[in-house]
């Protein structure tokens, strides 16, 4: 049986603060404690496990919290194999899947000079969460990614996504939510498969393989998804979006 242990002996035992360890568990990287009574809580021993692989990540591999929440915020603890195995892929995998050289990056307002957008519309995206803006001296820089993001927003509003018609920053926050759940599960699953079976090389191949054919996937259920909406008449202008248990294509009183 796991040994149990108060707040006080996890502390000793990793030697992190008990605020850290709840904010670790408010954020979702580590789960909730055993609670016997109201003014009880017990931690068994994967807690010590799991607070010193956060701690290693953070010290020894700079990731952010939100990454780490990605690959330990579950409430199955995941093995050192699986953490490792996509740690392995870091600076393997992404640049050969990036899309081309990596551009240097660029001031806000230049990038906004360029495309053609406003500075502040392009914080908009920032507050979405879409692109990361970081300061430095005094000014506002966008990365590679952040920039070619950008691009792709400008060329949207010159394709006739204007705010006029309603299509504004904020609706990019949707695609973020998805894509942060997607990416998490697809770490999940990756990870779970290659720990421990396969080697490094093969896993970067199978990863770069797996990113494009799986994102040719979606663009093709995409498609036929919008299209089934349109042929089943799903696309009333006042008609609020379907909850996410609701099966696409699916009629309002229930039938296909």
């Amino acid at each position: 049986m796991s040994r149990q242990m108060k707040m006080q002996d996890l502390e000793r035992a990793t030697g992190v603060g008990r605020e850290t360890i709840r904010f670790y568990i408010r954020e979702g990287l580590l789960p909730q404690p055993t609670r016997p009574s109201r003014n009880v809580a017990w931690y068994d021993e994967s807690f010590v496990e799991r607070v010193k692989l956060i701690k290693e990540l953070q010290q020894k591999r700079f990731l952010p919290l939100q990454v780490i929440k990605s690959l330990v915020g579950t409430d199955a603890e995941p093995s050192r194999d699986e953490v490792k195995a996509i740690l392995e892929l870091d600076g393997k995998l992404f640049p050969a899947v990036g899309g081309g050289a990596e551009m240097p990056a660029e001031r806000v307002t230049d990038v906004g000079r360029r495309t053609g957008l406003k500075a502040a519309e392009i914080r908009q995206l920032a507050d979405t969460g879409i692109i990361e803006v970081e300061t430095r001296s005094g000014d506002q820089w966008l990365d590679d990614t952040g920039i070619r993001i950008v691009e792709l927003w400008a060329k949207m509003r010159q394709a006739g996504f204007v705010t006029e018609l309603g299509f504004a920053p904020e609706n990019m926050r949707l695609y973020v939510d998805f894509v942060r759940w997607l990416a998490r599960e697809e770490l999940r699953t990756f990870s779970h498969g290659v720990a421990g079976r396969v080697d490094t090389e093969n896993a970067v191949r199978m990863a770069e393989s797996g990113v494009n054919l799986v994102n040719q996937i979606i663009a093709l259920l995409r498609k036929a998804t919008i299209l089934r909406y349109v042929s089943a008449g799903n696309l009333a202008v006042d008609e609020p979006a379907a909850p996410p248990g609701r099966a696409a294509g699916s009629s309002r009183d229930g039938t296909n």
